[in-house]
């Protein structure tokens, strides 16, 4: 067992969550999508952090927002380090909506955290998934061209 204290306080303040075992405390946010939109160009919505339960909410409403934009919506995940069934939820209820209301979308999907639990449920293969943000935005463009 290690003698690592989950917590630090002092005297004054409430305790802090520390990192697990290296010391020093959990700053910054563990979640946060970033929305770039241009003119003629899908809109790009970059996921940085755990998607869960908590988190896939947040999500879903990005999601909501903006992926019946005519230009069509790339979601890049490749800045996500947990991808719980929540957001894997999110990701087939949007390609389910993107079907049956002839919306363009693409997935970027690059880092092991992401690419796991899409294959495990063959997700890789039935999601309009990509390995870059250049290439999704190429695809979201084609097909909303042709839409």
């Amino acid at each position: 067992m290690h003698n690592i204290p989950l917590w630090a306080s002092s005297d004054f303040a409430a305790p802090l969550p520390r990192g697990p075992g290296n010391g020093e405390s959990l700053t910054g946010p563990t979640f946060d999508i970033d929305v770039e939109q241009r003119a003629d160009q899908p809109t790009i919505a970059r996921v940085f952090g755990s998607v869960d339960l908590l988190t896939a909410p947040a999500l879903q409403t990005c999601v909501n927002d903006h992926v019946g934009s005519a230009t069509g919506l790339v979601l890049d995940l490749s800045g996500v380090n947990f991808l719980a069934a929540s957001g894997l939820t999110v990701l087939a209820d949007t390609d389910r909506r993107a079907r049956q209301d002839n919306l363009a979308w693409g997935l970027v999907a690059s880092t092991r955290p992401v690419l796991r639990p899409l294959e495990v449920l063959g997700l890789d293969v039935s999601l309009p998934t990509y390995e870059s943000v250049p290439d999704a935005v190429a695809a979201v463009r084609a097909t909303s061209l042709t839409s």
